[in-house]
């Protein structure tokens, strides 16, 4: 099962959403919403840390209370979401280029 991680939603103002990721150990990171995404019957969401180019990947949750959970995956789960993830960013590309 996956494990949740705890997040707090705090939302900037203009087009730009960010989440900031409170970890185990006492430390946080502001990370952009890049989009929610389906894949096999997921739902998942891509952030980007504000300090890098990279990408996570969680697993993504809506809740009663209108908040929401991000799961994270296992190594097999991710792998094929990761590659998912990929493909919908080389079409959106592609959408632009033509």
């Amino acid at each position: 099962m996956a494990d949740e991680t705890s997040s707090d939603v705090d939302v900037e103002l203009g087009d730009d959403y960010f989440i900031t990721l409170d970890y185990d150990d006492g430390t946080s990171e502001e990370c952009e919403v890049i989009g929610i995404f389906e894949h096999d019957g997921g739902e998942y969401i891509a952030l980007g840390p504000e300090e890098s180019d990279d990408v996570y990947i969680y697993g993504y949750r809506e809740t009663d209370d209108g908040g929401f959970d991000l799961l994270e995956l296992d190594e097999s789960v991710f792998d094929d979401v990761s590659a998912a993830y990929l493909a919908i960013q080389d079409q959106l590309e592609g959408e632009l280029e033509g």
